[in-house]
């Protein structure tokens, strides 16, 4: 009976190496398969995020099961004497591998704690900061966030649990700031009223939108962050949500102004802002408030006096 071949320096049996090799590769493709299994089982009845990680934890389990059950039984390997054999070089793989650590639990405590979950708007502050984004992805290590533009943005979690995290998608609203100018000579009352009428006119800026929607806005009073804003007020109605412009700075001849509004729907902000400024301009231009004009009661300044029918009359006399 031929003598089987062994792997120099482990005194392994090939066939038992390539058997392992070809476990491994098995285990690895019944993982992924097990997770697109489930991820279609569980899709409409739990939550999108929920069944993500409920698969995730299947593959994973099924994948390092199986290897080291293959590793075991092929390659008879020995977990506790492998990791008592590392000694001083298993301390040094753990020390320069802490930030990979570091990001998997921060990742076990989003899945808990659920500060950020799939397809929400949030904002993570850092340097540099992601700007309003939308989460597409959390993994292990890593939650990986889209930007307006389309770009996305990896970002390790352990900057998710560190950071300032503002999610809008759990306020269900977005406050915008639009800045606005006007020359000094305009009527303040009048362009103010414009800027309501304006935010009265767009069905997508609060407090006017359509009825189906007034009933699921009514109800933003019961979280906490809406209920500290109505928190002075003896009745919280819609109205908190009035647009409001304000006077920023006078530069030169013109007023410049800050208008705040209140939108739901956060991935259109810019388009929503657009649209509004575009009606705010064109009421303005038909009224002439942006134009110049000179002030009114002001005298006008006397023509210069020529001095000659002055100097004719002198010698003259």
């Amino acid at each position: 009976m031929p003598e089987s071949v062994s792997v120099p320096a482990t005194g392994v049996a090939l066939d038992a190496v390539l058997a392992f090799l070809v476990a491994f590769i098995g285990f690895l493709f019944i993982g992924n398969l097990a997770y697109l299994l489930l991820r279609r089982v569980l899709g409409g009845r739990v939550s999108h995020g929920t069944a993500k990680w409920a698969a995730t934890i299947l593959q994973y389990g099924i994948t390092i099961s199986g290897i080291y059950a293959s590793a075991h039984y092929l390659l008879a390997f020995d977990l506790t004497a492998f990791v008592a054999s590392l000694g001083i070089l298993g301390i040094v793989i753990a020390f320069s591998s802490r930030q990979i650590i570091q990001n998997v639990i921060a990742g076990v405590l989003i899945t808990i704690n659920r500060p950020v979950q799939l397809e929400e708007w949030v904002i993570v502050s850092g340097r540099p900061e992601t700007g309003l984004s939308r989460v597409r992805d959390i993994s292990l290590t890593t939650t990986i966030l889209q930007g307006l533009d389309g770009g996305l943005v990896l970002t390790p979690n352990s900057s998710i649990i560190s950071s300032k995290v503002i999610n809008y998608s759990r306020a269900g609203l977005l406050e915008v700031s639009i800045p606005l100018a006007v020359p000094v000579t305009a009527d303040l009352t009048r362009v103010q009223e414009i800027v309501h009428q304006a935010a009265h006119d767009h069905p997508l800026i609060l407090p006017h939108v359509e009825p189906s929607e007034r009933s699921a806005i009514q109800n933003l009073f019961d979280l906490p962050y809406i209920g500290r804003l109505a928190s002075d007020l003896p009745h919280p109605t819609l109205a908190l949500f009035e647009p409001k412009m304000q006077v920023s700075s006078i530069k030169e001849d013109w007023i410049r102004l800050t208008v705040r509004v209140w939108i739901r729907q956060i991935p259109r902000k810019d388009a929503i802002v657009s649209e509004y400024l575009e009606s705010i301009i064109e009421s303005l231009k038909a009224e002439d408030l942006l134009d110049k004009k000179a002030p009114e009661g002001e005298p006008a300044p006397e023509p210069l006096a020529c001095p000659i029918p002055n100097i004719q009359k002198e010698v003259e006399t």
